[in-house]
């Protein structure tokens, strides 16, 4: 049908627009009840053609069809938000998605593979991070709420069908293939130079903190690393190729994604794609195209849809 389908997170409503970036249909709106959403962090296509909207806050699985309507709903196991979602399908129509994988670490978590009707079948242990020293943490009565360290060293990974999972520290350029039975299929490396952690670095960081500080958060200089990582995030596309964020010696004013570091299934490295534009975390690569968020000259948000020329 050549549709865009667009999460509007304030508003917790999904916007259908046609291939020309018409607007069609709004779907769902804040809330708990059926066809409502309370905090979605990402969503997938089904194998029963029916779109698949992931909503933590709500403990549940939304289901919608290609009309906007409420279809059903399935309770999944634990409420965490990891934003953009790990999660996916397979192309035999099972559901993966991270719960907590309990024990003394909160950051432990396990990826847990439901069947079509949503039954869980077993759990995938994934790799962990090996320390906390990483997260500026606030206590509080509910529970707690953690900010990332800015430029510290963290574990990234993502999930592909038809199994297996990317993953890396980004202090190291050096990444890391593995089926879901634990196997390592495959290792990707570049050699970097680290780049230093300035003062200004470091203020313009704590500035960016604000919504964690507001809250009460205590922000401890000391846990700044000296230097900054090789890379930040990674991303897989339809035709399993690995896009890798890089940490460039000028970035671009302003937030967002710049530039990727482009490897194909095998593992070779193709080389690295400037974009001609600030691109917000959580892009989707769907054959020639890239879909990402950008910003206006005034800061406001809309949809790019990217062609992409691939060398012959």
């Amino acid at each position: 049908m050549g549709r865009i389908w667009v999460l509007e997170q304030q508003a917790q409503e999904i916007r259908v627009f046609d291939r020309e970036g018409h607007y069609v249909r709004t779907i769902g709106r804040k809330g708990g009840g059926p066809g409502e959403f309370r905090r979605v962090i990402g969503f997938a296509w089904g194998a029963d053609g029916n779109l698949w909207v992931v909503d933590p806050s709500n403990n549940r699985i939304s289901v919608v069809d290609t009309a906007g309507r409420f279809v059903t709903t399935h309770r999944t196991i634990g409420s965490m938000v990891i934003a953009p979602w790990p999660g996916g399908m397979d192309s035999a129509g099972n559901f993966y998605t991270y719960a907590p994988g309990g024990g003394s670490s909160p950051l432990a978590l396990v990826l847990v593979r439901y069947n079509a009707a949503m039954e869980p079948q077993d759990t995938i242990r994934l790799p962990r991070e090996s320390t906390d020293e990483s997260y500026f943490e606030l206590r509080t009565d509910g529970g707690f709420i953690r900010a990332g360290v800015p430029y510290a060293s963290r574990l990234q990974w993502r999930f592909r069908w038809p199994g297996y999972i990317w993953f890396g520290r980004t202090g190291e350029y050096r990444l890391y293939q593995r089926s879901l039975e634990g196997d390592t299929l495959r290792i990707v490396s570049r050699e970097f130079e680290p780049l230093p952690v300035t003062d200004e670095d470091i203020d313009s960081a704590i500035a960016r903190l604000e919504w964690f500080t507001k809250q009460g958060g205590r922000i401890d200089r000391s846990k700044f690393p000296r230097t900054k990582p090789a890379w930040e995030d990674l991303y897989t596309d339809d035709r399993g190729y690995l896009w890798v964020v890089p940490v460039l010696p000028k970035a671009r004013s302003g937030f967002g994604i710049t530039a990727f570091d482009i490897f194909d299934p095998e593992g070779r490295y193709l080389g690295r794609l400037e974009l001609p534009f600030n691109l917000a975390p959580g892009p989707v690569i769907r054959g020639d195209f890239l879909y990402g968020e950008v910003w206006d000259e005034l800061q406001v948000p809309y949809v790019v849809r990217a062609r992409i020329e691939r060398p012959l």
